[in-house]
Parts: C-alpha cells; structure tokens; sequence
C-alpha cells in the first residue's frame, strides 16, 4: 500500500483538499480538508494516547493544537509550493475510547486561518448510493509505498472497490459496521498503508463531485490477500452526527429532489358506465409472527519503518 501500496503519483494540482499532518516532528498522517477552516484525520493521529500507543489506548485526550503542522495544496511529502498552516483547536471524537474498540477513529483540526484550498465536504445523506458495495472509491495519501517499506515523496491515489459488510466482517481485524467501512481487493495488492491515516476514502457524487465517505483507520499489514483496509464511516452514523455537531458546514448539500411525475390528461368523451362489482367476502392474509492487535496507519517522521 505505501503511500497507498499499488497506485500512482498524483500530478501538481490535483488532490488539493489532500493534507500532509505533522504531529511534533515525531508522527506523520494523512488528512482532508473539509470546510474551509476544518481538517479530518485519524483519531488515533489527534488523540495522545492512541498515537502513542498505535491505536491500542484510544482516547479523546489530545495532543495540544500547537504541536501540528498541516500543510494542504501540496502533492510533495515535504510541502513544497504548499499551504501551511497552525491548529487552533484539535477535537478527538467523543466515541472514541476503550468502549469502542477502533471505532470513531476521527479527529478534527481547525485551522488557525481558512485554506485556499477547495474543501470536499462529507457526502450527503441523499448521496448514500454512492457508496455502496462496489462502488469504485479513491484513496490517497504521503504513507509508506510498501508494508514496512520507504515513504514515498510524492501522494500516492489509487481506486479501491468497497466490500459490504458482511465481506468485511468475514474477514475479521474487529470490524463494525455502526462505524467502520472496508475497501480493497480480494486478492489485494492495493491498499493504504502506513503514513495514510486519515487519508481519504473519496467517492464521486452527480457531476463527478468528490465526496468524503471514509477515513483511512487502520489493516492487518498493507495490501495482504484476503485483508482489506478499514475506514472510518464518516457520511453516516456515529461520525456523522459528531461532524454535524462540530462542523456542520463540512456536510454537503441534500441533492436536489427528483421533480414530481407529471400529471395524467384528464380523459376525454362521454363518461363510462360503471361497472356493478360483485361483492365477495375478503380472505385477509395474516401474517404469523413467529481481537488480535491492528496495525494503524499513521507514520513515524523523518525515517522509515524497519
């Protein structure tokens, strides 16, 4: 997965709302920029405890705002021609904790001063189908190009199918689907890594329109047979609901609803008799009743894994 382990460098100028976060010079993640002034990551890159503990110790103490570095508009590891900016405030999902294993693995940043970048905000409740299983989604991110291997120096992208619930819980690592997405290929070869951490899980909306529908939280290896990333579920449930409360301008519009059908032409000409109906006696129709540890995906920076 590296830098998502099978994909491509992404060209200058593309993947704006794609951030490289800094945390104390010590840790690397991945992030989006959804609303102007408001970041999402990993909760396990924002929380203390679960940065220090990869993952194993979730909870909502923080690291203090200024220990960030965030750096958007960039598709340099080292942010060259990029935006830089200051946290102001870093906020850990309330759900996150021992109580819900890996779940509610976000945070949200927010940013001394409003990027220049354009934001994707979180797909739409009307936008559901856009993330069905086997929709085609986009990953991205500055992680390792490799399990344990080298980050790479430019964001990587790559598209990952989403597998239905059931196909993720098959394939164990403590998934749950109140918070949790899955992606990835059954044979694998394609996947976020390490370094990716609250990367992206894109999906295009009506238009082409890029919609955020997960956050990259963590997998047993990268890119493995069989295995496939976990995402944070963040267009509905539990996420949601803590991103509406926080920053609700990082949802996205309702779509438009479909015009109404139109109206039948009254018909014309003399009126028909009616019919006589024979009444019968109706039959109605009753019904009768009757974990083993995960590997998280932020990185260590200024060096490699061994």
């Amino acid at each position: 997965a590296g830098a998502i382990v099978g994909g491509k460098p992404v060209a200058p100028g593309q993947m704006r709302a794609v951030a490289s976060v800094t945390i104390s010079g010590l840790f690397g993640c991945t992030g989006t920029l959804i609303a102007p002034r408001w970041v999402m990551t990993a909760g396990h890159c924002g929380s203390l405890t679960g940065a220090l503990t990869d993952g194993l110790v979730p909870s909502t103490v923080s690291f203090l705002p200024g220990q960030f570095r965030v750096v958007l508009d960039s598709v340099y590891t080292d942010g060259r021609g990029g935006e830089t900016h200051t946290v102001d405030r870093v906020l850990v999902d309330t759900d996150y904790g021992v109580q819900s294993g890996n779940g509610s693995d976000v945070s949200l940043l927010e940013l001394t001063e409003p990027s220049r970048a354009p934001p994707v905000p979180v797909a739409a409740v009307g936008e559901r189908s856009i993330f069905n299983p086997g929709a085609l989604a986009t990953i991205a991110g500055f992680g390792t190009v490799a399990e344990r291997g080298p980050a790479a120096e430019q964001m990587q992208e790559a598209q990952v199918p989403i597998q239905s619930d059931d196909v993720c819980r098959a394939a164990g690592d403590g998934f749950d689907a109140s918070t949790m997405l899955c992606a990835g290929y059954p044979q694998g070869g394609t996947d976020a890594c390490q370094g990716d951490s609250g990367g992206p899980l894109f999906a295009a909306a009506g238009g082409g329109a890029l919609r955020l529908v997960g956050a990259t939280s963590y997998g047993d290896g990268c890119a493995r047979p069989g295995k496939y990333g976990i995402y944070a579920r963040v267009a509905e449930g539990p996420i949601r609901a803590f991103v509406a409360r926080v920053a609700p301008a990082a949802l996205a519009p309702e779509p438009a609803p479909a015009p109404a059908p139109a109206a039948l032409p009254a018909p014309s000409g003399r009126p028909q008799p009616k019919a006589h109906r024979k009444h019968h006696r109706r039959r109605h129709r009753h019904n009768r009743h009757s974990r083993h540890r995960h590997r998280h995906r932020h990185r260590a920076a200024a060096r490699t894994h061994a």
